[in-house]
């Protein structure tokens, strides 16, 4: 059974409120109001790489705040939140690769994102 199936509206309020967070705590970050507006600068491959390769965020920095949004939805089922990491790592979240980041922005014409963090002090 999937976590939609088991939780319904819940889920898919969770899954947004994670994918609009994880995408304003990346670097660089973006305000999503919605997963269209995720949808949306994801359908225009002439602008740049997808969404996902666009922003880069640590695996520890999206583990934590994915287990927050699930603690605050109730979701905290050991297998469920497994499950709901799953989703995000592999569905559109964003990446946790700065060297595959920094490649698609490259290919881009776009700033990588590690000269970014480098003009912040975090590298």
């Amino acid at each position: 059974m999937s976590l939609e199936d088991r939780y319904g509206e819940t889920w898919e309020q969770a899954y947004t409120d994670i994918m609009t967070g994880l995408y304003s705590e990346a670097v660089p970050g973006v305000e999503l109001d919605s997963l269209e507006d995720m949808v949306e600068e994801a359908d225009q491959p002439e602008e740049g790489p997808p969404i996902y390769l666009e922003h880069f965020l640590d695996a520890d920095t999206q583990e934590e705040l994915i287990e927050d949004v699930l603690e605050d939805y109730g979701i905290e089922d050991d297998y469920d939140v497994f499950e709901a990491k799953k989703a995000v790592f592999l569905g559109a979240g964003p990446s946790t690769s700065l060297e595959t980041v920094d490649r698609a922005r490259e290919d881009y014409d776009m700033e990588p994102v590690s000269e970014m963090l480098d003009g912040e002090g975090d590298i």
